[in-house]
């Protein structure tokens, strides 16, 4: 018996302590306040019964949640109430007959839309009174407040006198305090505690925290006693042999010096197991440990790779209409190959699968499998190999049926339109083309001012007969005008450099197409690393703004370089140029160039808008003086040039050339055409050029071609002591090809006849070989002894392909091949000297640059078999 007792305690005291948190400690709780609560006198020119009976429920169910409170049925003491006013001293009775320790009582008055709360709170054991007075505008309101102040007066040993804090070295009490429910001043509640231990935790700074509560004669005081989590003194990755250090570094989130986070370090291992994956270590394990240290904790991130898998395997369930073939040949992922150690093949990336699998859906829709549904790849591996399947479902495939556009019409004809279509030369339905078909159309109503058109494809499918008719339907909405073209971002360069590339300006209709060229004439002039054009609705609905936002780039250049030319050998290089002098669009220009035959300075000026007119300008002087086998020239001369825009993209240019030209120091072995025209020899003349220009690109065009016929007449009417006038045509032709490539094909053919009997000067006449001709060769064309004399005629063609070598640095590759010669008189297409070869090209910060090898490939036996071809700061 004295067992059994014993057994059932221990049982009771076990349930006990369960029952009690084990984080919150405090002192036994009070009983529970009783309370009894009056009806409330109404002042009002309504019913009163209504209002009485709203304070006396919200009241009465406001005080019994606190938890703290009994209230006293209103029915045990209405015989006592009936028929009297209600004061304390009625008050006082209530609570003796109910054994209530407090009664409530008190009046509301309705002023307007104001009302106020005249409110007794009755200490039934010594009679005090504890008065409560609120005014405002609403009730519910009003009634709040007058229970929050009851259960002050009431509760005064549930108040909270204190809340302290314990524990925490690091982290401020600030902190802490800012999440805290349970504050000074309010009432104590069990809840309240419980939030703002989670709170606490939540700040992800704590290892544990425990509550005690103490009751004074003030309130209770509340301690948070609290265990910081340790501070991070080192993190380590052990284990990354195949995958770089400073990877897996980047993915960490824990840090040193950072309080410990559990949660961190999780996300981290998630991080470094997903990168593995992503890299074909799907077998990949990643833990960690953390290590006690004197002043913190060392967190490890310990590394098994295992082997990198590689997909083995791509298999297809249910295309029957295409081979696995032909849909892997669509895919970026494949099997691994044979060369899989030089190649990608085989790479696993679950990103790129799953964008593989939208290509084949792409591919699919784009065939006429309009119900066509792939499913994501799924991925399985074992220790050695993954496999990826991948489920079709393709469905029928449909035809193009009916197309026709529908909707308001323009002015081009609709059977033009419908011409211009993708889709109408397509067998099956295409909803690529349907796409680009939407941007035709868009665009042919742009070119005619409706700026804001809308085009909804509409397709009906005709299940039966397998086939999609489209309709196209056209809402033009108004013409729209450009109402204003503001210009933004140009801190240096003039608004009207910028206006006058402009194809568009403020008044007239919107037409795309003067858009694109405005914004192909500004990227063209490289002074620019951005141009945005961005439009938006005017102040009416047919009126556009157009806002020009460039982006300034640096146009001035000093350059100082050294190197080596197949021609000069060892070269030195000086050039100060500035390409938007003083913001004006105009370029001003210093050269030097110091060769071991050659030495040229020249200083330049062009104004692109002479007279605020589209009129090129270009300004000249130089000195030159160049070293040949048996003689010396020394050139002095000035050149202005006039160019004016005829038509669309046809210049005409007049120039007039001055200069001076000194044959010296000849050799013995100089021939008698050099002999014959010693000393100092005055050239004046004009130059007359007509050209045609397209390309994309000043510099390295992708496509377009430039085409120029050019005379030069000098002497005659000129003077001068030359007399003579040389024809020559050039043209260059560019086409884009597949990976950035472009092939260039150019060609050059000239003639020159003397005039009044003179003879042609020897350095007037054409001479053929290096980098702007035949790249391999010197002096092509005719000889007198051992001195190049050049031709009367020329002739000379070039094939380049040119490719990226490194795309961000602006470095290219060039294969090509060049042809020409030059003769006395005639052309002689059978006698034409050919090279082959390969180089580079590169826009460096000094000014281009070109280095090429030209092999020879009809080497005479004194040639050599090739020739390095080099050159900076001249354009390609």
């Amino acid at each position: 018996m004295i067992y059994n007792r014993k057994k059932v305690l221990f049982i009771i005291l076990f349930l006990l302590v369960m029952l009690v948190p084990s984080n919150v400690s405090s002192a036994t709780q009070p009983a529970n306040k009783r309370i009894a609560i009056l009806p409330f006198q109404v002042h009002s020119g309504g019913d009163a019964m209504p209002i009485q009976k709203q304070i006396a429920f919200q009241l009465a169910s406001g005080l019994t949640e606190s938890g703290y409170v009994d209230l006293v049925n209103e029915e045990t003491f209405k015989g006592l109430i009936e028929g009297k006013r209600s004061d304390d001293r009625l008050a006082v009775l209530v609570g003796e007959q109910t054994e209530a320790g407090f009664v409530i009582l008190g009046s509301i008055t309705n002023l307007g839309e104001m009302s106020s709360m005249d409110v007794g709170v009755i200490n039934v054991k010594n009679g005090s009174r504890h008065s409560i007075f609120v005014q405002g505008s609403d009730l519910d309101t009003l009634i709040l407040r007058v229970k929050n102040d009851i259960l002050q007066k009431i509760l005064t040993e549930q108040r909270i006198a204190e809340v302290r804090l314990e524990g925490n070295l690091r982290i401020e009490d600030e902190v802490i305090y800012n999440v805290l429910k349970s504050t000074q001043g309010k009432l104590f509640s069990k809840e309240d505690i419980s939030s703002d231990i989670k709170s606490i935790y939540k700040i992800g700074f704590f290892r544990d925290v425990t509550v005690s509560v103490t009751d004074t004669g003030d309130g209770k005081v509340i301690t948070f006693k609290l265990e910081e989590l340790p501070l991070i003194t080192a993190v380590d990755i052990e284990g990354s042999e195949k995958v770089s250090k400073d990877d897996i570094e980047g993915l960490i989130t824990v840090k040193e010096k950072q309080i410990f986070n559990l949660s961190k370090v999780q996300s981290d291992i998630a991080s470094i197991k997903t990168f593995y994956k992503n890299a074909g270590y799907l077998n990949a394990q990643v833990e960690y440990r953390q290590e006690e240290q004197e002043k913190g904790l060392r967190i490890v991130y310990g590394i098994k790779e295992n082997r990198k898998l590689t997909i083995k395997e791509i298999v297809f369930e249910g295309n029957r209409a295409y081979a696995s073939k032909e849909l892997k040949a669509i895919m970026e992922s494949s099997e691994e190959g044979l060369l899989h150690f030089f190649t990608d093949s085989g790479a696993f990336d679950e990103a790129r699968l799953k964008q593989d699998a939208n290509k084949l859906t792409v591919f699919y829709m784009n065939n006429g499998y309009i119900n066509a549904a792939v499913g994501e790849p799924e991925i399985t591996n074992d220790d050695e190999w993954i496999y990826v399947k991948i489920t079709i479902s393709e469905g029928k495939q449909f035809r193009v049926g009916n197309v026709e556009i529908t909707g308001d019409t323009l002015t081009t004809q609709r059977s033009d339109l419908l011409a211009r279509l993708e889709i109408t030369n397509k067998d099956y339905f295409d909803r690529e083309a349907v796409v680009k078909d939407i941007d035709i159309l868009t665009e042919a109503c742009k070119q005619e001012g409706y700026a804001y058109a809308t085009v909804l494809p509409r397709t009906l499918s005709k299940d039966a007969e397998q086939k999609i008719d489209v309709a196209y339907n056209i809402e033009k909405g108004n013409l729209v005008y450009i109402n204003r073209i503001s210009i933004t971002g140009n801190a240096k360069t003039k608004d009207k450099v910028i206006r006058r590339e402009l194809e568009s300006v403020e008044g007239e209709l919107y037409d795309s197409d003067k858009i694109r060229t405005s914004y192909a004439n500004l990227s063209k002039l490289r002074y620019f690393g951005e141009v945005n054009f961005q439009t938006e609705k005017g102040s009416a609905e047919n009126l556009m703004d157009i806002d020009v936002n460039v982006s300034e780039k640096p146009t001035g250049m000093v350059s100082v370089g050294a190197g080596y030319s197949g021609t000069e050998n060892l070269v030195f290089m000086g050039k100060l140029s500035q390409e938007n002098f003083l913001g004006n669009g105009q370029t001003l220009s210093l050269t030097a160039y110091l060769g071991s035959e050659t030495t040229n300075y020249k200083l330049s000026f062009t104004e692109p808008w002479l007279f605020d007119m589209p009129l090129w300008s270009e300004f000249e002087v130089w000195n030159m003086e160049r070293q040949y086998d048996s003689y010396s020239v020394d050139t002095n001369g000035f050149r202005t040039t006039l160019g004016y825009p005829l038509f669309e993209r046809v210049k005409g240019y007049v120039g007039y050339t001055l200069k001076n030209n000194t044959i010296y120091d000849l050799e013995s072995s100089a021939s008698s055409y050099i002999r014959r025209q010693e000393g100092s020899l005055t050239s004046s003349g004009v130059t007359l050029t007509l050209s045609r220009d397209t390309t994309n690109d000043n510099f390295s065009p992708s496509e377009g071609s430039r085409n120029s016929l050019s005379l030069d007449y000098t002497g005659t009417i000129f003077q001068g002591d030359a007399s003579f006038t040389k024809y020559t045509a050039n043209s260059k032709w560019f086409f884009g090809l597949p990976f950035d490539n472009v092939l260039g094909l150019y060609g050059r053919i000239g003639y020159i006849q003397a005039n009044e009997g003179r003879e042609i000067p020897v350095y007037d006449r054409f001479y053929l070989g290096g980098l702007d001709s035949i790249r391999g060769l010197r002096d092509v064309g005719p000889y007198e002894g051992n001195d190049p004399i050049g031709g009367e005629t020329m002739m000379c063609f070039t094939a380049e392909v040119i490719f990226p070598v490194l795309k961000d640095a602006g470095l290219k590759g060039v294969l090509f091949f060049d042809t020409g010669n030059a003769w006395n008189s005639g052309y002689d297409p059978g006698d034409m000297r050919k090279t082959a070869g390969v180089g580079v090209r590169w826009y460096s910060p000094i000014g281009p640059l070109r280095l090429e090898w030209g092999f020879i490939l009809d080497r005479k036996e004194t040639d050599p078999g090739g020739r390095w071809e080099f050159t900076l700061g001249m354009l390609m």
